[in-house]
This record gives structure tokens, sequence and C-alpha cells, in this order.
């Protein structure tokens, strides 16, 4: 299964009032303004007890009323009650979306609220609702993609990180011309980092969208199939790329694509392009060395891989290493070094790399099983039959029930002439098959 983000941390928007927009209108009712002057003072308990007061006594129907109470729960980072009200709000006057189109975190952090309990059914309400009343937000499709592609419903999610992509590219055109206009250096940043956010909402939706085509390649066994799908992903990762062209996780998702399809010169160059990116943002600043560092592990281990899929054994090996020195012995990266080293006949090298993971504490029993294995294939072909006797008898300690290596205990049994105990692992192997 592919494995794919989601984000579902709050907004990270800090929703303040503009002194202006404070300003007692001269249609507001006494008790707006009322409501008003509480949140001006900072007194936003106090505009929410107003508030009720006012509703309870006949202003129920007074959109202003639920308007300025969403406001003071908003302050107070009341999300689920300010979108309850903002809501409420809308119903009564919809003309007033325009108004809070500032406060769509309102929406998007509850949601967010009610998937964390596992409640999505509302946590979609929640959303569409959001999505209806301020509909330029990329947040809420996204969410929704978030939430179908947990559900399996991956049509649906496709569809809506999509509709997510397109919104987040309109408004990073809005932010640029907003930007190239700005006089005021502080309103700049601020757009900058909205900017920041749009280019994460691309690359994360991309991201899952990629995934789900991959898992959906995988699993397909019709070739015109397969071939539109990798058209789809290629296309689908060359337009986030196009957008975050700094992304090593969309370069490396591609280059998954090609290797998945074995246009192994297509990865090659993705990943020489991931590395050099990583580069690029660690001398312009806003990539640390310790991330750096990571992402970088991360390529070259993925490189490494696919020079040995092109049995390129020599530069698949050089990269796991300059990764080993930088994630250092995980099980892959040491797994894939005495891999490559077996099929260069590099025997005790692979041996050495080999044997180091058997003594590696807190492996699955899978793994330690496959570790034993290829230690005991090593010593076969070192022609040391009773320490391959022993590694696959390791291997079976964790891995009871393969078959396969009930067959090689019986070869290595046959070999070392214990016929009888041949037979037995033989007779073994056959009743797990």
């Amino acid at each position: 299964m592919s494995e794919w983000r989601i984000d579902l941390n709050l907004a990270k928007i800090l929703v303040t009032l503009a002194v202006g927009l404070l300003v007692v209108a001269g249609c507001s009712s006494p008790a707006v303004t009322g409501i008003k002057v509480h949140i001006q003072n900072g007194e936003y308990q106090d505009a929410v007890v107003l508030a009720d007061s006012v509703i309870a006594n006949g202003e129920g129907s007074n959109a202003e009323v639920w308007y300025w109470k969403a406001r003071a729960y908003s302050m107070m980072h009341v999300w689920d009650e300010a979108a309850v009200s903002f809501v409420k709000a809308y119903e009564l006057d919809p003309l007033m979306a325009a108004d809070m189109a500032s406060y769509w975190p309102a929406f998007y952090n509850t949601a967010a609220g009610y998937v964390s309990e596992g409640n999505n059914e509302d946590a979609i309400s929640m959303l569409e609702t959001g999505s209806e009343i301020v509909p330029d937000r990329p947040e809420f499709d996204q969410m929704l993609g978030d939430i179908a592609l947990n559900e399996q419903r991956y049509e649906d999610a496709i569809d809506y990180f999509e509709a997510s992509i397109n919104l987040a590219v309109t408004k990073m055109d809005e932010i640029r011309e907003s930007i190239e206009t700005s006089l005021d250096p502080e309103y700049t940043e601020q757009l900058n980092d909205a900017l920041d956010n749009m280019v994460h909402s691309v690359v994360l939706s991309t991201y899952n969208t990629g995934a789900i085509l991959k898992n959906r390649y995988m699993n397909s066994e019709d070739e015109t199939e397969a071939a539109a799908i990798l058209d789809e992903a290629v296309a689908v990762y060359t337009r986030g790329i196009e957008i975050d062209p700094s992304s090593a996780d969309l370069m490396t998702g591609l280059a998954e694509f090609y290797i998945l399809s074995q246009q192994y010169d297509e990865a090659i160059a993705i990943y020489d392009n991931a590395l050099a990116a990583i580069e690029a943002g660690v001398e312009e600043g806003w990539i640390s060395e310790e991330d750096a560092a990571e992402m970088r592990a991360e390529v070259l281990l993925t490189r490494g891989f696919t020079f040995i899929e092109m049995d390129r054994f020599d530069e698949g090996i050089a990269a796991l290493e300059e990764c080993r020195t930088q994630m250092g012995d995980t099980y892959m990266v040491l797994e894939m070094i005495g891999h490559a080293n077996f099929v260069m006949e590099n025997y005790d090298e692979s041996l050495a790399v080999m044997t180091q993971l058997t003594e590696t504490e807190g492996l699955t029993n899978e793994q330690y099983a496959n570790a034993w294995y290829m230690v005991y294939a090593n010593y076969i072909r070192l022609e040391q039959d009773n320490d391959a006797l022993q590694a696959i008898l390791n291997a079976i300690q964790y891995d009871g029930n393969n078959a396969d290596y009930y067959e090689y205990l019986a070869q290595t049994y046959s070999t070392l002439g214990r016929n009888s105990q041949a037979m037995e692992a033989m007779a073994k192997s056959q009743s797990l098959r």
C-alpha cells in the first residue's frame, strides 16, 4: 500500500480585528454596538454573554448579532462555537459571506476537531458549509480529499485534491499580484507566508494524488490501463514540480513511477534534480541543514535502489554508502548494500553487512529472518555449509512457517550427508505449501 500524507493541523491563522472594522456603524442596533465595544476592549466572553442575551430577548433573527458573536468566539479560538454562529449569520443573511472570508479557519479547525474524534460525517458537513461560504479556500477540498482517502473513496479523493490544487493555483496568482503592488514590508511578508501555504497545499494534494495513482498502477493487470495511469501520474507530478521545483517529495514520487515502469534513466535524472533542489534550498536558507541531511538520505536511498535495479551495482553501493553516513545503519540501507554485494559476488562484504543486521536490535521477525537467510545464502556461496546450516536454522526461528526455508534446510542437510534430517525438513516444506 502506498503511503499518503494527511495535514489536519489546525489552521495557523491568527484572526486579527482591524480597529476600523469596529467603528460603530450608524445602522447597527445598540445591542450590536455593545458587542463590538466588548470585542474592541478585548472582553470576548462578555461579548458572547451580551450576544446570547440579545438573542434570547428577541433579536435571534439579527444576522449581525450572530456574526459578531462568531467574531468573539474566533478571538478566543473556540472554533466550533464560532463556526455555528457564522453559519447562523450566513443563513440569515447570505450577503454577509464576504465579511466571513477571513474567518475560514473557524470552519476548517472545527472540521479538523471532528476528524480527530472520528466524526467524519460532521467534518464533511462543516467543510462543505465552509466551502459554500468561502468558496475560494483550497483547504476545504484538501481535507475532504484526506477524509475520502482514509475512507478508501479514492476517486472522490482525487477529485477533491484536483479541486484543491486548482483553487490554490488561482489563489497564488492573486497573492503574487498583491505582492507586486504592496508597499508595506509587513504586509508583503504576510503575503509571502500565504503564498508558501498555497504551495504547501499544492504539494500535499499532489503527493496524495500520486500515492493513489501508484497504488492503482501497481494493482492494474491491464497494460493499456497501466500506461494511462502512468501518463496521468507523470502529468500530476510534473504540474506539482512546476509549482514547487524544490519539492524533493514530488520528484521522488515521480521517480518511483519511472522505476515501476522500468524507465530508470528518467528516474536517475529526477533524483539528481532532487539533490540539486535540496542544495539550493540550503543555500537560500529555507531548508535547514538538519532537514536537508534527512532529505538527501531519502533521495540517495531510492537512487541507490534504482542503480541496483539497473544492474549498475557499483554506483548503487556508492549511493547507499553515502546514504549510510547520513541515515546510519538502518535495516533498509544495510539490506540493500548486502543485496548489491551479493549480486556482485562480493560475498565476504555482503556477509559482513548481513551479519551486522542480525545483531541489530529492534527489527521485526520478518527482517531478522530475511537477514539470516542472506547470511545463509552467502555461506552457501562460500561453501561453508556448517555455518550455512546454523544460519538457516536461525531464519526458521524467526519465520517457522516459511516453506522455502525448510527446503533450503533440507538441501543443506543433504549436502552434509544428514539424509534422515534432510527428508524430515523436505516433508515439513511440502506440508507448508
